[in-house]
């Protein structure tokens, strides 16, 4: 099935199952010839695209409703294609992530994850490291 299909059809089945429920997600597809990638952001945040050690961007999203959701309106879903360049890089994250806070209501945000992320690969750390310092990091920030 195509990206809007499987859409579709998660959406149905969710929606079916557990009324009332609903799933974020992003549904993507990489063509790894062209370096063609397609998504269906369903309520998710959007991926940040780097390249060459900076965040070029923060994609779009989301293009459709959470799945279990995408019954209240049009049925078919918006598709976003970008064109990846070698060595690009998608950052794909939870919104708990950027939505962490302060006492005082300072969120986390897109724009620090980012610059800790770049960081991360500046320093090359291992993806695991780079994750055991990111939760940390969002723990101090939100005191624990």
């Amino acid at each position: 099935m195509d990206l809007s299909d499987t859409y579709r059809s998660i959406d149905k089945w969710i929606n079916a199952q557990h009324p009332g429920s609903f799933v974020t997600a992003v549904l993507a597809e990489l063509d790894t010839t062209t370096g063609t990638y397609r998504k269906i952001g369903a309520g998710h945040p959007g991926e940040l695209l780097l390249r060459n050690g900076r965040c070029i961007t923060e994609l779009p999203a989301p293009t459709a409703m959470p799945l279990g959701l995408g019954n209240l309106v049009d049925p078919i879903p918006a598709v976003i294609e970008i064109a990846l360049e070698p060595g690009d890089q998608l950052l794909l994250y939870t919104d708990g992530v950027v939505e962490a806070r302060t006492d005082a209501g300072d969120l986390f945000g897109v724009q620090r994850l980012a610059e800790f992320v770049i960081r991360a690969l500046a320093d090359q750390l291992p993806a695991a490291e780079t994750m055991r310092r990111l939760v940390h990091a969002i723990l101090a920030h939100q005191h624990g």
